[in-house]
């Protein structure tokens, strides 16, 4: 009999809860009768169908859309069981274009698990958040202020929470993710997005509740659907700029097939020694780019000496010391990277001083600094290089350690060194990094 993972109890058990808190949202819609002005309902369905099917990739797992607007305003407007009822019935008409490689997504081709597990996340953030709205003294239609303020932010924060909640077990049970501080920083990250979309959700209901409101909800996405297409365009130059990079450091892989996924396995390693230690999201975004890379200034450097098998001499060891210069020269005119220039000029830096370009030591270099320059020398210890073979994690553990206060930063080193003894840091793992979200 095969054992079940407690993630596939956890799915099933979501996607019981959230397809009966649809049904039973469609329901009460129903009951409540909210089918006065057709206008306005039909005005709301299709702006949510409209928003859902325009989404932004920051990266292929990552997505925005500003399909809340319209659900809050639904909320003020009709309630949250209407709500709700939209999100649930409206599922299956959501086609979107996919992030690469041409065609759409719609649920057809979708894991007919992943379209119920998120359908009955969202169902299930809505109905929860739903009753606590009423338990505020919500009223459905009434936009008065003050008084309509508790009641959205309620339903608002309980939303975010909850969507958080749900999707971060999931993870926690497969393994994927510690769940503190990895909830405080995906709520951190969709707050600003869904506060800033709150007020229009709140000014859609006041136009749809004037005379030809319908016709004037539409006019006002106008302006909303021309910054999205404006964000759109940003988000392409960075991701151009950032593949012309990573192009940039595949063909150092090409020139030197020693450290051929190097840059890779020191991201990972560092984004997950930065989460261990409970960096901000922004923080590990930086940092994982700054590893992405941290060696680009070595494609400046000639093959005679990055491949050199044998010892360097003084001269060619100073003409490899001058790489993290280089590659601050490559990356500094570059606005969106201006962030990563210190972990780029400073990864080689020893806590004790004694490192280069600049000699920096102790508190004079951030922590991000330091992270990176523990992940770069872990992947160096395990890792085949032409002078010497990759020794074992845990090897690595005790050079960390023994170096602690002298080359490392000393809670760095005792961290990165934990998770090594523990295999939390496997040299070997496949998996590598997506672009910074």
């Amino acid at each position: 009999m095969q054992k079940h993972q407690p993630s596939t109890w956890y799915i099933g058990l979501v996607i019981l809860l959230g397809m009966g808190s649809g049904i039973y949202s469609v329901c009460r819609s129903l009951q409540d009768a909210p089918w006065q002005d057709p206008y306005v309902l039909g005005a709301l369905v299709i702006l949510c169908v409209l928003c859902r099917c325009l989404p932004l990739y920051i990266r292929p797992d990552c997505t925005i859309d500003m399909s809340f607007i319209s659900i809050l305003a639904t909320v003020l407007l009709l309630g949250p069981e209407t709500a709700t009822a939209i999100v649930f019935l409206t599922k299956p008409l959501e086609i979107y274009p996919r992030e690469s490689g041409g065609g759409y997504c719609h649920i057809f081709n979708t894991a007919p698990v992943k379209t119920l597990f998120n359908t009955s996340n969202l169902n299930l953030s809505f109905t929860l958040s739903g009753f606590l709205y009423h338990a505020a003294n919500g009223v459905p239609g009434d936009l008065s202020l003050p008084g309509v303020l508790l009641p959205s932010l309620l339903f608002v924060f309980c939303s975010i929470v909850l969507n958080s909640f749900i999707l971060l077990f999931l993870f926690l049970l497969e393994g994927k993710v510690s769940f503190y501080p990895t909830i405080l920083q995906m709520f951190l990250g969709l707050l600003p997005s869904i506060l800033c979309s709150a007020p229009m959700a709140y000014f859609l209901a006041m136009l749809l509740q004037m005379p030809a409101g319908a016709w004037l909800a539409f006019l006002f996405m106008l302006p909303l659907l021309l910054a999205r297409y404006s964000f759109k365009l940003y988000l392409s130059s960075v991701q151009q700029q950032y593949s012309i990079l990573k192009a940039l450091t595949a063909a150092l892989d090409a020139k030197d097939t020693y450290t051929e996924g190097h840059s890779s396995r020191v991201s990972r390693f560092a984004v997950q020694i930065a989460g261990r230690m409970g960096l901000s999201s922004k923080a590990i975004r930086q940092l994982q780019t700054g590893a992405v890379f941290h060696d680009i200034g070595k494609i400046g450097i000639p093959d005679s000496i990055l491949q050199k098998p044998g010892k360097l001499t003084p001269e060619e060891r100073a003409v490899i010391q001058r790489h993290p210069v280089i590659g601050v020269d490559i990356l500094k005119n570059i606005d969106s990277y201006r962030e990563i220039l210190d972990m780029v000029r400073h990864h080689h830096e020893r806590y004790d001083g004694g490192g280069y370009p600049d000699g920096t030591r102790g508190e004079e270099l951030s922590l991000e600094v330091y992270i990176l320059a523990a992940a770069d020398a872990y992947d160096a210890i395990t890792s085949d290089r032409p002078y010497c073979s990759g020794r074992s994690p845990k090897v690595a553990a005790e050079i960390l350690r023994a170096e602690a206060g002298r080359q490392f930063h000393p809670e760095v080193a005792r961290v990165a060194a934990d998770m090594a003894e523990s295999g939390l840091l496997d040299p070997h793992s496949e998996e590598e990094e997506g672009p910074p979200c």
